[in-house]
């Protein structure tokens, strides 16, 4: 993702921006990193990340975007930092369908670009 993409993007659309593509816990994330903004901007690398994954994690699944909304699906950490996929609606169900899921997600941010790899692992339910 082009951190500059989002950085326009919020210029331009603000607070509709935000609701419509990330979740209330990722917009809470977002206030925090601009708390603790540099002049490289890591409150927009933040969110260029998370938008990344969000790609990463429908590719994932197989599905792309279609039938899916951007908050569908979060990227939150855990206490520990390591990225956290949370999936709700029709993400959520689509991932119940196909088993019990290992997820692993990778985020990196390299000057004007963030980058994310998704790994789905699934278990499929044994079947009697």
């Amino acid at each position: 993702m082009y951190i500059p993409r989002i950085r326009r993007a919020v210029e331009r659309f603000g607070t509709h921006f935000l609701a419509r593509v990330y979740t209330s816990t990722e917009q809470q994330g977002y206030k925090i990193a601009q708390q603790s903004a540099s002049p490289k901007d890591p409150a927009i690398a933040y969110l260029a990340g998370r938008w990344a994954a969000k790609e990463a994690v429908v590719k994932a699944l197989g599905t792309g975007w279609t039938g899916l909304n951007y908050t569908d699906v979060e990227i939150d950490r855990q206490q520990n930092g390591v990225p956290r996929i949370v999936l709700y609606g029709t993400a959520a169900t689509r991932l119940q369908e196909r088993g019990v899921p290992q997820w692993k997600l990778s985020i990196s941010h390299d000057q004007d670009y963030a980058i994310a790899s998704a790994l789905l692992i699934v278990h499929p339910h044994l079947q009697s």
